[in-house]
C-alpha cells in the first residue's frame, strides 16, 4: 500500500505543478517528493503532539472542508515554507500549490480508504500507522509503548483505552449485570 500512496502523491503533485504558475515543470519530481515528505512528517508531528482525533477526523470529513483540519493546515504551511526555501519558489505560488495539492491528496487517499477502492483500505492504513510490515509512523513514538513489548502498535492503543478510567472501563460498566 505504501507504494500506491507514493504513486498517488507523485501523480497528483506533478499534475498540480503543471497547472500552477510560478513553479517550473522541471521541478515537478522534486516538488512531488517534498510533498510526500511533508505529508509523512506532518502526520508524525500530529501523532507526537497528540492530535489523534484530528487525524481520525480526516476519515469522516468531506473534501471541501478538509483544508480546515489542523493537521492539514500544518502540512500546508510546512510544505509552503519548504517550497519557498528549498526551491526558491515564489511564496504566493508555493501557497497556491500547497493549499491545492495537500487537501486533494488527502481527500483522495481517505476517500479510497473508505471505499476500499484501488487497494486502499482502512486496515492497511491502520497497519502502516501502527508499525505493521516493516515499521510505520508510530514506531518512532516509543514513549507510547503501553504494554512494554518494545513496539508501538494497535495493541498499545487498546491498552491505553483500557487503563484506569479508560474508555474500555467506561464501556465495560455498561455491560455489567
Amino acid at each position: 500500500m505504501v507504494e500506491k500512496v507514493k504513486e498517488l502523491i507523485e501523480q497528483i503533485a506533478q499534475q498540480k505543478v503543471e497547472n500552477t504558475s510560478g513553479i517550473s515543470n522541471n521541478l515537478s519530481s522534486d516538488v512531488a517528493k517534498e510533498t510526500g515528505n511533508s505529508i509523512v512528517s506532518g502526520f508524525k508531528d500530529a501523532l507526537s503532539n497528540g492530535q489523534v482525533n484530528d487525524i481520525m477526523g480526516l476519515m469522516n470529513i468531506n473534501a471541501s472542508a478538509i483544508s480546515s483540519n489542523p493537521v492539514v493546515q500544518n502540512i500546508v504551511n510546512s510544505l509552503t515554507g519548504k517550497l519557498s526555501s528549498n526551491f526558491g519558489i515564489d511564496t504566493q505560488a508555493a501557497v497556491n500549490f500547497s493549499q491545492s495539492v495537500i487537501p486533494q491528496i488527502l481527500s483522495t487517499i481517505f476517500s479510497k480508504a473508505k471505499d476500499g477502492n484501488g487497494g486502499f483500505n482502512i486496515a492497511d492504513i491502520i497497519s502502516s500507522l501502527s508499525g505493521g510490515q516493516g515499521g510505520g509512523i508510530l514506531d518512532s513514538l516509543k514513549g507510547l509503548d503501553q504494554n512494554g513489548d518494545g513496539q508501538v502498535n494497535i495493541q498499545d492503543a487498546i491498552s491505553a483505552l483500557g487503563g484506569k478510567g479508560g474508555l474500555g472501563n467506561i464501556l465495560g460498566g455498561f455491560f455489567k449485570k
